[in-house]
């Protein structure tokens, strides 16, 4: 036979486990995450400028193939000229200086229907 203890332990246990079981008032807030999409022809600059600022301080990695720099072949072709442009200027061709000639063949880019179809492997 249960002694009182043993009873009023066990009625405690109970009511705990049944309150650890309730839920709360409120439920709780949805959390929200927000990305923002960055636009083709700002995503082409960035990588264009990142590209020609590799290749032109003679990094490891700039032996990469247009794919493997996710790039399409039109952007390739827009880097390659960039570079060209780059070398003849020398130290005249800034960090800004390269980022502004990015934007422009990027915007012209987009402007212009596509001859590849997609960056990387196709």
């Amino acid at each position: 036979m249960a002694t009182p203890s043993r009873r009023a332990g066990a009625a405690v246990a109970l009511v705990l486990a049944a309150a650890g079981c309730a839920g709360g008032t409120e439920p709780a807030a949805p959390t929200t995450t927000t990305t923002t999409a960055v636009d083709a022809v700002t995503a082409c600059t960035n990588q264009l400028a990142y590209w020609a600022r590799e290749a032109l301080r003679n990094a490891r990695d700039t032996g990469l193939d247009y794919q493997e720099m996710g790039l399409s072949g039109d952007q390739y072709d827009a880097l390659l000229a960039l570079l060209g442009k780059a070398r003849e200027l020398g130290a005249q061709a800034t960090p800004n200086w390269i980022a502004e000639q990015a934007k422009a063949a990027c915007t012209r880019l987009a402007a212009a229907p596509s001859t590849s179809h997609a960056p990387g492997w196709p």
